[in-house]
């Protein structure tokens, strides 16, 4: 099938397009460690947790401070349930299944709080994210592998223990490859292996 997003999908295609003011207004970013990186195209439409938590952070979306951004990642989760990774808050929660997230969404999300009634544990460090998701968007899946590979050499050669994420769809599909880094929540597009 193509939507046309197969058209210069290489690194060599043209980047004109400005990318400032492009990605759309997030304030919280939870990041879902599904331990794979053969997502579905849409990810809040796949019968699973990543549709779950999608509904139960919709259902109470007009009570929260913060908008939400979704994704899920390749890192796995430490045990059984999904552990959640929720940035720029630094946190980790470990083993959630779909009847924890009404105490996520009550907590953390409508309370701006970590939830003291789920497992979690602070973050340090840096990640990257980078956007492989071909399902979505051929772009990122011919550009996001290579950049990750390059990522992980890199930090590799220079005695850093970074994780670099694969993740489902982040936006900006036509700017691949797109970078996040966090804590600080930096975006980039139209990087190049060469750029890492």
């Amino acid at each position: 099938m193509s939507d046309g997003n197969d058209l210069n999908i290489g690194f060599d295609r043209p980047k004109t397009a400005p990318l400032l003011g492009t990605v759309k207004l997030y304030h919280c970013h939870l990041l879902i460690c599904s331990g794979q990186s053969d997502w579905p195209r849409h990810i809040d439409q796949d019968g699973g947790f990543g549709q779950a938590l999608s509904e139960a952070v919709a259902a109470r979306a007009a009570e929260m401070t913060r908008l939400v951004k979704i994704t899920l990642c390749d890192a796995p989760s430490r045990g059984d349930g999904y552990d959640l990774l929720v940035w720029p808050d630094q946190v980790r929660y470990f083993g959630l299944r779909a009847d924890d997230l009404p105490v996520l969404v009550e907590d953390h999300l409508v309370h701006d709080r970590v939830s003291p009634r789920l497992v979690h544990a602070p973050l340090s460090g840096p990640h990257i994210l980078i956007c492989t998701h071909g399902q979505r968007d051929a772009r990122c899946g011919a550009c996001g592998e290579p950049l990750r590979a390059r990522f992980r050499r890199e930090l590799e050669a220079r005695g850093l223990a970074i994780p670099v994420l694969a993740t489902s769809h982040v936006g900006g599909h036509e700017y691949a490859g797109n970078v996040l880094i966090y804590p600080e929540g930096d975006w980039y597009g139209y990087v190049t292996p060469d750029d890492v």
